[in-house]
């Protein structure tokens, strides 16, 4: 008997290490800071210039400082380095806990290598406070998010005020088509000695085709039905024939923009005052706000006939699916969605996400006139400049780029052209 209790006794020991062993682990599994010890996330991005990054660094910082038991470290590489440090990380066994999305990622996501990040979107993001139909192109699935944003980016248009003063023209509003931009780049335009000196309009900065299909779009045109690994693409339609021979003529018939030639060879470009208006990103405010030879504006995208259509893009987190912390992981992405959008509206250097953040933030002094209704009013029409195929990037650079030079450079048929690069890039895109 005394044998057996004895035997008993040290199965009921065994018994408990097994228990708490366990209950260590479970308690370190997702990264331990139930434990009060410290996880540290490994975190990579592209650089964007020592201004943003500063941005980003100090964003770093600050979430490090108020999470004493999570450290965020972040590498910031020049952008054609950052994906393939990634996809090297991604492919080890201890890969990076987060990476910042952009569509080259999108190959990994087919591979598995993203953290579903739904469920917690479902648990703790109030989506009430964001515009919804705007974060469905990152439901790669059709139900579910992997990136979560931080920000939009778009296009805008940018205006001289300076030059419209001395051609003593009412400025770029809301209201104006791409008929009244052509009006205006014609009394804009400049000639002295039989020389060029200022061009009302760059139409060579609509020449990819985010840019210029918003005039198809504004026209109810479409290049694919859905962004999400389209089958076919559709190009050589008479919406986007209309819109690019549209912006061809602003450089070969009414000569009111200068040719890529012109341009490169001459230095031109917004800054220089040599170019009345272009249509450029929201991350181009960055060096604009520095001019200080003339005055400049901001309005809308110009509608076509009453139709208006504004590409944005989305910048954002994606977690590993093999992150060794994803309930840290989240708790980051988690505050560049909520807590840290308040200081993304202030900066004003990214669009916020947020609704609340993003609309009662104060302007700060530099912006120009017409900044809150160009930048924020694209919200109600805009459209995912993106599409997210495995060949879409090389489609581009074997077919969408060529029929954007033969279009711009060359001056070709706009038809031929489109008709071709619509064969081309489908034939690309079916095959295995």
């Amino acid at each position: 008997m005394k044998k057996n209790k004895t035997m008993w006794m040290l199965l009921i020991v065994a018994s408990m290490l097994v228990t708490f062993v366990a209950g260590c682990s479970q308690s370190g599994g997702s990264g331990g800071s139930g434990s009060g010890e410290k996880v540290t996330l490994q975190f990579i991005r592209w650089s964007n210039g020592p201004a943003l990054d500063a941005e980003e660094e100090d964003k770093i910082k600050r979430f490090n400082e108020s999470h004493p038991n999570i450290e965020v470290q972040m590498t910031l590489l020049p952008w054609d380095e950052t994906f393939r440090k990634i996809e090297l990380s991604l492919a080890s066994n201890n890969p990076v806990d987060l990476f910042y999305w952009d569509v080259p990622a999108y190959a990994w996501y087919k591979k598995g290598l993203f953290k579903n990040l739904q469920p917690y979107f479902d648990k703790d993001i109030d989506m009430s406070q964001y515009d919804a139909k705007l974060f469905e192109p990152f439901k790669f699935d059709g139900e579910n998010m992997f990136v979560a944003p931080e920000n939009y980016q778009t296009l805008t248009f940018y205006y001289n005020k300076t030059a419209f003063d001395a051609a003593g023209l009412d400025y770029p509003n809301a209201d104006w088509t791409w008929e009244d931009v052509l009006a205006a780049a014609q009394k804009l335009t400049i000639a002295e000695g039989g020389k060029t000196t200022q061009y009302g309009f760059d139409a060579t900065a609509l020449g990819i085709w985010w840019a210029w299909m918003a005039l198809s779009w504004a026209q109810g045109g479409s290049i694919a039905a859905d962004v999400h690994e389209p089958e076919a693409i559709t190009l050589d339609t008479p919406e986007t024939q209309t819109a690019l021979q549209f912006v061809q003529d602003m450089i070969y018939k009414h000569k009111v923009s200068p040719d890529v030639a012109t341009k490169d060879a001459n230095g031109m470009n917004f800054q220089t005052g040599k170019l009345a208006m272009y249509v450029g990103g929201d991350w181009d405010l960055g060096s604009l706000k520095e001019i200080t030879d003339f005055e400049w504006g901001m309005a809308p995208i110009p509608k076509w006939g009453e139709g208006r259509a504004t590409p944005y893009f989305m910048g954002g987190y994606a977690m590993a699916e093999k992150t060794k912390h994803p309930d840290e992981a989240w708790e980051f992405i988690k505050w560049t969605m909520t807590e840290n959008q308040e200081t993304l509206a202030k900066q004003q250097s990214w669009i916020p996400v947020h609704n609340p953040s993003r609309d009662e933030a104060e302007l700060p002094d530099w912006v120009p006139e017409g900044y809150r209704e160009a930048r924020f009013e694209w919200l109600k029409d805009g459209r995912i400049g993106d599409i997210y195929h495995l060949k879409w990037r090389e489609a581009t650079d074997k077919f969408m780029t060529p029929m954007q030079d033969e279009i711009f450079i060359n001056g070709g048929d706009v038809k031929a052209a489109l008709a071709n690069a619509e064969k081309e890039i489908n034939a690309l895109l079916q095959s295995e």
